[in-house]
């Protein structure tokens, strides 16, 4: 309590009327647009795709960066709509494994100071095939 006076007591008032600003505009001006933004701000991608076509890479890559925040890159699970569910639980269980071995890698980096990049393919690898050796499933197909 002791710091809070003290800091009370640095604050200098003044004479002239208080001014009220909308911290999230550049203006300091509220607008329901501005409000909607902040309401949602982080729940959606609000990426400006225009920086992707000002950076420095080949085309092929701004097109690949540009489709991939349009969500329109053909991956296997899109290019699999309407087929039968064991590829879709076969891919589904491919990405759960290799966002684990990523999460894995990423605290060997952090609280080891070790790094197995090379070897991150290869443990999903072995993951999967332990895993299927474990429950008795159908191998999931890797691309080497």
């Amino acid at each position: 309590m002791i710091f809070l006076g003290n800091r009370l007591h640095e604050v200098q008032l003044s004479d002239q009327p208080d001014v009220i600003r909308w911290r999230w505009t550049a203006d300091g001006q509220y607008t329901a647009k501005s409000a909607y933004r902040v309401q949602f701000a982080g729940s959606y991608c609000t990426f400006d795709s225009t920086s992707i076509w000002k950076a420095k890479v080949e085309g092929k890559h701004r097109f690949f960066a540009w489709l991939l925040v349009q969500r329109k890159v053909l991956t296997a699970d899109k290019l699999l709509l309407g087929r039968e569910k064991k590829i879709k639980l076969r891919i589904a269980s491919l990405l759960i494994y290799t966002a684990w071995n990523i999460w894995r890698e990423r605290n060997r980096r952090i609280f080891e100071g070790k790094s197995a990049l090379p070897r991150v393919v290869a443990l999903i690898k072995e993951e999967v095939h332990l895993r299927n050796q474990a429950c008795g499933g159908e191998e999931l197909i890797l691309v080497s």
